[in-house]
């Protein structure tokens, strides 16, 4: 007889949720990062100008999450109140600073701290590091010290080297033997990132006792470098490629064939998946609807050869 995966899990996801906190329908909060200097959405008038590209935002909706923006420049009681009402967050790509005294990069330190505290405390809260967002994990995590280097993985394609016992892991223990596969066989993740994070830089680290490598990629150039890693005790997961930008972005060179599509759509329906496993939520009905992304709209402007999000969400305080 065919073993079923899907509804297996889904059978022993209702199980546990009958015995312990979960939530049915998620919530996943979205970091929003300041602009660049040359980003053409910019307003020069408004220093607390931020965004977050539509394509995260349809990615976790996709997954059968709500969205909710989190806003950077925020005091600690802030992140401690949006984190208690929702199940998840997001640290997105893009190209804010990873060192200490940038928006960016101090917000995702107080969320962190925020979600270690939840986490010991039993309240199973997961973080999903994407790009700039897996940099500044693994910065934060490493004593505000950084790891990176050069590598100019400039959209470009790889495939996935996984390492020993891969299927264990909170990430890709979530995905099939065909996806696993596929990943490891064909060039279906868009990379597109100045630096990296070398192998040797992370086993030499502070981070190699509390994290753990779970994938790496190679550069055109030849540079092996970490494409994922996750935390061995709480529910971080980091991945350097982009898998939201398969099935939405228009304007990078990248497989938008059907098993590419297929194969990325597993990391955010991991997230979500995981997101379940705590019961946080807004304290009504109004107060939830007053934090959702649908108060906001995304623009659209025909990327130019140096922006890379075609569709952003733009927020002004």
């Amino acid at each position: 007889m065919k073993f079923s995966v899907i509804p297996n899990l889904l059978f022993l996801w209702l199980l546990n949720c009958k015995f312990t906190k979960c939530s049915k329908r998620p919530i996943i909060g979205i970091l929003v990062q300041e602009f660049t200097p040359h980003d053409e959405f910019i307003d020069d008038k408004n220093e607390t100008a931020g965004f977050v590209s539509a394509s995260y935002v349809k990615a976790v909706e996709c997954s059968g999450a709500k969205v909710v923006p989190i806003f950077i420049r925020q005091n600690h009681s802030y992140y401690e109140r949006i984190m208690n009402s929702i199940n998840g967050i997001v640290l997105p790509g893009g190209n804010a600073s990873v060192t200490p005294g940038f928006p960016y990069y101090d917000a995702s330190a107080t969320i962190f701290k925020i979600a270690q505290q939840m986490n010991d405390k039993g309240i199973s809260f997961p973080i999903f590091g994407v790009c700039l967002g897996f940099q500044a994990m693994l910065n934060i995590h490493n004593n505000n010290t950084d790891l990176l280097m050069q590598c100019d993985s400039i959209h470009e394609t790889n495939n996935l080297e996984f390492v020993p016992d891969h299927t264990t892991t909170h990430l890709f223990s979530r995905f099939d033997r065909e996806a696993l596969l596929n990943l490891e066989l064909l060039s279906i993740t868009l990379n597109n990132h100045v630096f990296c994070i070398f192998p040797h830089n992370f086993t030499t680290s502070n981070l190699a006792k509390e994290w753990r490598m779970t994938s790496l990629s190679t550069t055109g150039k030849g540079l092996k470098f970490i494409a994922s890693a996750e935390h061995v005790k709480y529910p971080f997961i980091g991945v350097q490629f982009h898998p939201e930008i398969a099935p939405f972005n228009e304007e990078f060179e990248i497989l938008h064939d059907r098993e590419a599509v297929r194969v990325n759509r597993y990391f955010y329906d991991a997230l979500v998946e995981m997101s379940t496993n705590n019961d946080n939520k807004f304290q009504n009905e109004e107060e939830e609807r007053k934090h959702l992304i649908y108060n906001y709209n995304p623009i659209y402007r025909r990327a130019k050869p140096d922006q890379y999000y075609a569709q952003k969400y733009i927020f002004y305080n």
